[in-house]
């Protein structure tokens, strides 16, 4: 499977691109603003962004908006998307939030019910 790297200069953020083979793929080692490894089985799915009160809200796959703060959104675009198809185009990495999720040092990735992994708005979107 070939392979390309890009490093870009927003937020550091490393993308492996691959060629097609799945929808999914896409996602194949995609690492978000802090260097970590954003998706493993179905966490990522392309979604929608809006813009409220000041905030960046996302379109969860239960169709809920949840707010995520501006400093965890990577500014980039992931192989093989196409944002030109929709202004509001974004991509979304998460599971289900558990009740453990919401005590100690994992609770600063939960959002609303969600677990954040990522959040990508591809640049020039906004």
């Amino acid at each position: 499977m070939r392979r390309v790297l890009l490093r870009l200069a927003l937020g550091g953020a490393l993308v492996a691109g691959t060629t097609a083979a799945g929808a999914h793929d896409i996602y194949t080692g995609v690492h978000g603003r802090n260097g970590q490894l954003c998706c493993g089985g179905d966490d990522c799915s392309s979604t929608t962004f809006r813009e409220r009160d000041g905030h960046f809200e996302f379109l969860t796959r239960e169709q809920e908006w949840v707010a995520i703060p501006e400093e965890r959104i990577t500014f980039l675009p992931i192989p093989g998307a196409r944002p030109d198809a929709d202004p509001h185009h974004a991509h979304l990495c998460y599971r289900r939030a558990t009740a453990g999720d919401r005590i100690g040092a994992a609770s600063r990735n939960v959002f609303k019910n969600i677990y954040l992994y990522c959040a990508f708005i591809p640049p020039g979107s906004i």
